[in-house]
């Protein structure tokens, strides 16, 4: 039975957030002069995430708080721009503790707006270009915009921005892999920038896949870490966070649970084979097409009892591609047994 099994088994195993803030580029010598980055650095970073799940679509989404602390020499309106993909309509602004309104951005007006000017059309979608400087601009859409001015005094400031974002995701595999990237494409348009602290709150509700950030501090199922270059953008992947029994049915795969009870299917065959070695050949001809047939409505519940335990649905490729291994399946299951039966019966032969 061991050699039909490892035949077989050779036979049969065959996303994007962006987002951080600097001041956008005004043509004229008059803005650059009042608004110049050399009076302004940013002394530190903090971007806190919060996971959280829809509970009817069962869907992770994130809830952004990026606190920025801003050291100006004077008084002034500072004009910013922060870059957000996929946000939500609402938003919070804040500054030194004070609710302020963004300016929109719109079709409408955004020629009103010097430092964005049009674009490339994607798939019938018109992109623009927001400058931070005269001969450097990032392509963006209008609504991932949040366009304010900050007033800021002499001292240490604090700017802090709350919205809602979905997150990109594969759709493809049991484990749903949400992708989080944020750019820190505006941090060197600033006189200087200080650290960036990162604290993703996972509320029990993910996993962390991968990070190009390094290891994470791991404490009270926060994840954080301090990034002291920006040459590179944040770029974190989560999924759902599973069971132990989600994490072994994960591990089986479906062919592994089908392997599972081939292995039985197989076993039970045989027995009855030894059982009935002369008669009722039947037996042998029916079990030739029944077990290779449970295998296969195996495989396939399993992807179900699978998506049942983690909770949620996925696509899985062209599983229906197996089906053609089916005869190929049944011809060689056949040639082993016959095999099989031909050494029993020789090797009872020889005892006799």
């Amino acid at each position: 039975m061991k050699t039909i099994l490892i035949a077989l088994l050779c036979l049969i195993l065959p996303f994007c957030l962006r987002a951080n803030m600097a001041q956008p580029y005004f043509e004229g010598a008059h803005n650059a002069a009042i608004y110049g980055h050399k009076h302004y650095s940013v002394i530190s970073e903090t971007i806190a995430i919060d996971i959280r799940k829809d509970t009817a679509e069962n869907m992770l989404y994130a809830v952004f708080k990026v606190h920025y602390k801003i050291q100006a020499h004077e008084h002034a309106g500072l004009p910013l721009l922060f870059l957000a993909l996929h946000r939500s309509d609402t938003h919070v602004i804040k500054v030194n503790g004070k609710i302020i309104a963004d300016k929109a951005l719109n079709k409408q007006n955004v020629a009103q707006f010097p430092f964005i000017s049009k674009g490339n059309l994607d798939n019938g979608e018109q992109l623009y270009h927001a400058a931070y400087r005269k001969d450097e601009s990032i392509v963006v859409k209008l609504e991932d915009l949040i366009y304010f001015n900050a007033p800021l005094h002499s001292g240490e400031n604090d700017v802090y921005i709350e919205y809602q974002s979905d997150f990109g995701f594969s759709t493809y595999g049991f484990l749903k892999n949400y992708r989080l990237r944020y750019s820190l494409y505006p941090s060197k348009y600033w006189k200087s920038f200080g650290p960036i602290t990162v604290n993703l709150r996972l509320n029990g509700l993910a996993d962390i896949t991968k990070s190009n950030l390094g290891k994470a501090k791991i404490k009270n199922d926060i994840a954080q870490w301090t990034l002291h270059s920006f040459d590179r953008d944040l770029d974190i992947t989560i999924n759902h966070k599973t069971s132990i029994f989600g994490q072994i049915v994960l591990f089986l795969h479906p062919f592994g649970i089908a392997i599972l009870f081939l292995t039985g299917f197989i076993s039970y065959h045989c027995r009855l084979l030894k059982r009935y070695p002369s008669g009722r050949p039947w037996i042998f001809w029916l079990g030739i097409f029944i077990v290779p047939a449970l295998f296969y409505a195996k495989f396939f519940l399993s992807f179900d009892f699978i998506e049942w335990v983690l909770g949620y649905t996925a696509k899985h490729g062209y599983v229906f591609l197996y089906i053609f291994t089916y005869p190929i399946f049944v011809l060689l299951y056949g040639f082993l047994l016959l095999l099989w039966k031909q050494k029993r019966r020789s090797k009872s032969i020889h005892s006799e």
